[in-house]
């Protein structure tokens, strides 16, 4: 690899991280029902992803118990929106994807519960800076704060659970097999959008969309921020060592509660950026996690 062409994973992992940075900003734009954005979404990205998967020439073989994984990822990330997209509503793009990324820590236990991996010491340091980073963002006296923005809280909490789950399916699926990024990405998003669809059927939510603003902006978070983004992130992440990515990730957050701020002009003093700074050292620090099997 030349030197030249050795950057382009990086440049491609900086690109995915800035592309679904805008997630919640799209979602915020759309202001639609939290579901319907979830499954226009989902809609989009596979359409997108059944386009790509056409041009590579690509072959959906799929043993079963990959595929069960695949399907699995897309029931936890559909219920992921659900409260994600939520989320986003009460307490901002920015709070939500900050919390959303506690995921790490999430999957950090669940993969000591179920994979005996061992958690260092400086996974504590992690989980220490996270709680402090959230209590400088929303004040010490949490009972204090409004239903709403409690509920908010509450809702990325579960989402970022629900995002753990997603990871550790998708690493059983993709484990010790040849399927491709996109591949697994399109099953993903077919089983998400029909789930999604049939919960709106079942609450009775009309689908249409007569907003061209609404449609514009579900169309950027499918396919600019899901698609394209994701693309890129898994294609660079190949080559690219798991401390480079890690860090080079924390850019989706930092940069997700920089467009709150500039875009929805988002109150925020110096406790707040302190508390970022925090919650982003912390999400870097649970990311570097050794996988050593417990004796």
């Amino acid at each position: 690899m030349t030197p030249s062409n050795s950057k382009i994973p990086l440049l491609k992992l900086l690109a995915g991280s800035v592309c679904i940075s805008f997630s919640p900003v799209f979602i915020k734009i759309a202001n639609t029902d939290p579901d319907l954005a979830g499954f226009y979404r989902m809609l989009f990205a596979g359409v997108s992803l059944f386009i790509l998967f056409l041009l590579r020439k690509e072959k959906l073989n799929i043993s079963r118990r990959p595929m069960i994984f695949l399907i699995g990822c897309g029931i936890f990330l559909s219920i992921d929106f659900m409260f994600w997209h939520r989320s986003i509503n009460l307490i901002g793009p920015g709070l939500s994807t900050l919390l959303g990324n506690f995921q790490v820590f999430f999957t950090a236990v669940f993969s000591w519960l179920f994979f005996k991996e061992r958690i260092s010491a400086l996974f504590a340091l992690a989980i220490l800076l996270a709680l402090t980073g959230l209590l400088l963002i929303t004040g010490i006296d949490f009972p204090a704060l409004s239903d709403g923005i409690k509920t908010g809280i509450s809702f990325a909490l579960i989402t970022a659970v629900l995002y753990s789950f997603y990871i550790l399916s998708m690493k059983r699926a993709m484990d010790k097999s040849a399927i491709s990024g996109i591949s697994a990405m399109l099953v993903i998003s077919i089983s998400s959008t029909l789930l999604l669809a049939a919960l709106g059927m079942a609450k009775g939510i009309p689908f249409a969309i007569t907003d061209s603003r609404s449609l514009l902006a579900l169309a950027g978070v499918g396919i600019i921020s899901t698609t394209l983004g994701w693309s890129m992130i898994t294609s660079a992440m190949k080559t690219i060592s798991a401390t480079v990515t890690s860090l080079i990730l924390l850019l989706q957050p930092a940069l997700s509660f920089l467009w709150d701020i500039l875009l929805f002009k988002r109150p925020t003093g110096g406790y707040e950026y302190l508390g970022v700074t925090l919650i982003l050292l912390a999400i870097y620090f649970g990311s570097l996690r050794k996988k050593e099997k417990i004796k």
